[in-house]
């Protein structure tokens, strides 16, 4: 059963954190509800919550070079080959 035992709000994020059996889950929601988790088992909320924030750092700069690219290509800086290879390493 998981309890939920922390909720946060980094960079316009709800993380929580909750207590499994063997230590300590996370689940993000962007402002949009959009939801990010990684199913690791942590050791500690506080490591829980570092790795939230990474998380949330990881999609925000994602996020952001895909609109860079999208202005790239829509601006004829990058042809659709390089554009959709750029893209789709970001979801990698």
């Amino acid at each position: 059963m998981n309890d939920q035992i922390l909720s946060d709000f980094y960079q316009g994020w709800l993380i929580e954190i909750s207590s499994t059996e063997g230590g300590f889950q996370l689940v993000c929601f962007s402002p949009c509800r959009e939801r990010v988790r990684d199913f690791i088992i942590y050791r500690s909320a506080i490591e829980a919550l570092q790795a939230a924030k990474d998380a949330v750092n990881w999609r925000t700069a994602c996020q952001s070079l895909s609109g860079f690219l999208r202005e790239r290509f829509e601006a004829n800086g990058l042809c659709f080959e390089e554009w959709r290879s750029l893209h789709q390493s970001l979801s990698r």
